[in-house]
This record gives C-alpha cells, structure tokens and sequence, in this order.
C-alpha cells in the first residue's frame, strides 16, 4: 500500500543564523567563527555560571596549574578572568587580615616612629607593591613581546596575568596564614628579613621559588619560547621593575609625608 503524502515535502527550511552578540557577525553553531564568542552562553543558565564560577575555574587550575592557565587565557570564550581575579584578590584579603593586624600592632624596638608614620610606611609599602605588579606586567609584555615568536595582544596577555595571579594569590596567602599564624614559622612576606636560615625559612624560600618557576613556565608556554629564555626575559623583567618601583615608591613616599608632617597629619 502507497500512503499518500498529501503534499507535505521532506525539506525543512533551514533556521535563521543567530547574531553574536560580541561582534554582531551572524553565526551558527556553539561559538562564533569570528570572535570566538559562546554563542551558548545565554542559554546555559545556571550550569553555565557553576562552570565559570570561581571554585570551579580555581580546581581547574588547580588540577593542571601551566597547562589549564594557557589554556584559559587563549580560549576566547572565557572572559570572566578580572572578576576571577577580584575574588580572588577578596580571598587574599580575608587571609591575610591577620597578618596586617599583627603588623599594625606591632612596634619596632628601638625605632622612635609615631603610629601615623608607621601607618603612613603601611600604606605606601602596599601601594608600592601593586604599582610594582602593574610594572612587571608592562615591562615583561614589552619584553616577551619583543623577543617571541608567538605574537600575543595586550588584551590577552592581561588574561594571562588576572589568570595567573588570581591563582597565586590565595595560595600565598594561605602558606602565610598556616606558617605564621598557626605554626608560628617564618613565612614568604618574611624571607627579605631572615637572619638565620631555619628550616621554616627553607621551606618558605623554596615555595616562593615554586611560584617562581609557576610564572616562568606559563610565560613559557603562552610566548611559545624556550625555556632558558623565559627564564631570561622574567628575571629581568621582576628585577627590573623592583628597581623601578621602589625608587618611584621612595620618592613617592619622601614627598607625601613631606607634605603630610608640613600640615599636621602625620607624626615624625
């Protein structure tokens, strides 16, 4: 028996291209041809921010710490790198609160500082250390950029950097919150102090080189470089930019409390 097919056709009109909402290009499929962008994002609701969220992404990076933060920072579909960056720098905070609190209360022997000066060195050591951050990453993209044969944007090496630190960071802090704080050992924000290389000394001093060669190697990977020239290229770049960032911190600081004893607000 023939059923007659009353006219219906076996073709179905293809669905409209959607339109990417990053760069406007229409697209089909998961990810746009030209941007990158996830074209599945809005539907994925809240499966789509459990995988983005910050646990997730961190026992990401956690799981393969050079591998997963390349590959992060080169998948053009993932752009959530500075709010992974911003909780991870609240992370850092929350752990090291005790440390700044023991630091805020504690008196130098023998040094006649007021509490303003003293708070006033606080401030400036840490913005010294931020304004050192942002150097290091300037001088170490120009460098890096200059010398590989992986060209990158500075958008992305931004990516990189949110990626990397925003990994390092609570890891830092926990060591210091455990050593100091629990164990009462030397920590890494103390090793430019040591006199005595103790054990705990030690062992700070070779996590702090981890850390080291963690950044070395993600440079490493993402530049596409051989590895005694990261080596390289890093080196100078952190030292370079210490030098740079605290004679503009020294300056920086002469003039501020300077002008600040000149009116009264701090102490000598």
């Amino acid at each position: 028996m023939i059923l007659p097919m009353h006219g219906t056709t076996a073709f179905v009109e293809p669905r409209a291209a959607a339109t990417c909402t990053d760069c406007g290009t229409a697209a089909a499929g998961n990810f746009c041809s030209t941007c990158g962008a996830d074209l599945c994002a809005g539907s994925l609701g809240l499966f789509g921010f459990a995988r983005r969220s910050f646990p997730a992404v961190y026992l990401q990076l956690l799981s393969a710490p050079i591998r997963a933060t390349v590959a992060l920072a080169e998948d053009r579909s993932y752009r959530t790198h500075l709010s992974f960056l911003l909780t991870s720098i609240a992370v850092f905070c929350l752990l090291m609160l005790p440390t700044l609190f023991e630091a805020s209360g504690a008196a130098a022997p023998g040094a006649h500082v007021s509490e303003s000066m003293q708070n006033l060195m606080r401030v400036l050591s840490q913005a010294g250390a931020y304004i050192g951050t942002a150097i290091t990453f300037l001088i170490a993209f120009g460098l890096f950029r200059y010398f590989a044969r992986e060209p990158r944007t500075l958008p992305a090496y931004f990516k990189l950097y949110c990626l990397a630190f925003g990994f390092v960071m609570p890891i830092y802090a926990a060591y210091e919150f455990v050593a100091r704080h629990i164990l009462g050992v030397t920590g890494m924000s103390s090793l430019g102090t040591v006199v005595q290389w103790t054990p705990s000394a030690l062992l700070a001093g070779a996590f702090a080189l981890v850390l080291w060669a963690y950044f070395i190697a993600i440079h490493q990977r993402f530049w596409r470089l051989p590895l005694w020239k990261a080596i390289v290229l890093y080196v100078v770049s952190a030292t370079s930019s210490y030098q740079l960032s605290f004679w503009l911190m020294y300056g920086i600081g002469h003039v501020t409390a300077k002008a600040l004893l000149a009116h009264g607000f701090v102490q000598t």
